[in-house]
């Protein structure tokens, strides 16, 4: 025979285990946001990149002023390299979707403006790494 202490046992392990699967569901919620938060502040910084980029002027004299713009794009990239690198970003669609950003960027940006030297050192070691491992 069932007592009624023991309903409210069965009762409170219901409960108690619907408020452990929603912050589960929470947390997850939590993480992707997270990730979508990062992300979104990284691309934004690479759009505010681009465009001061693009009112350098033309011109041979402009080359040290591009190039450090362009070393802050790199440096952007390899932060978010890293970030997918160590795991730190681990959505799926969300890298899914950077993954032609990057490549373009590594491809059109980085191979054109970047010396081999500085290409083979260790300053954008993450960024060649993640591009490796998209075109593999």
């Amino acid at each position: 025979m069932v007592t009624s202490s023991e309903y409210i046992q069965i009762i409170s392990a219901g409960i108690y285990a619907m408020a452990l699967f929603v912050t589960i569901i929470t947390f997850r919620w939590t993480k992707r946001l997270d990730q979508i938060t990062l992300s979104d502040n990284i691309f934004k910084e690479l759009r505010n990149l681009d465009l001061e980029l693009a009112r350098v002027p033309p011109g041979s004299q402009y080359d040290y002023t591009r190039s450090q713009w362009h070393y802050r794009i790199f440096n952007t990239l390899n932060w978010l390299s890293f970030m997918i690198n160590e795991k730190m970003t681990t959505d799926k669609k969300l890298i899914d979707h950077m993954k032609p950003v990057i490549t373009t960027y590594y491809e059109e940006t980085f191979m054109n403006n970047v010396t081999v030297d500085e290409r083979d050192s260790k300053f954008y070691q993450e960024f060649t790494k993640l591009y490796r491992t998209i075109k593999k």
